[in-house]
């Protein structure tokens, strides 16, 4: 298994959230934390308040987008996936 962890800008435009220069092929788990004290973000159109974290296991066959998008300033997210 690979494992991948960083450090997310996430703005108010809409992105691909990764944890390293892509996205790993296969994912078979991926972990967003909203590291911000006061905004939310969007996360695949979830809301994901400050301090909160949301978690997708896909199928290693499936070829899944994170999207994230800030609802104010931009923020810092941790993200880490597995394939």
């Amino acid at each position: 298994m690979t494992t991948a962890t960083g450090i997310k800008t996430i703005t108010n435009t809409a992105a691909a959230v990764f944890a390293g220069s892509s996205a790993l092929e296969s994912r078979v788990f991926v972990y967003v934390k909203n590291l911000d004290d006061c905004v939310a973000i969007l996360i695949n159109n979830r809301i994901v308040e400050p301090g909160e974290d949301i978690k997708f296991k896909p199928k290693a066959s499936e070829s899944i987008t994170i999207m994230g998008k800030s609802t104010g300033r931009a923020v810092q997210a941790l993200v880490q996936e597995v394939a």
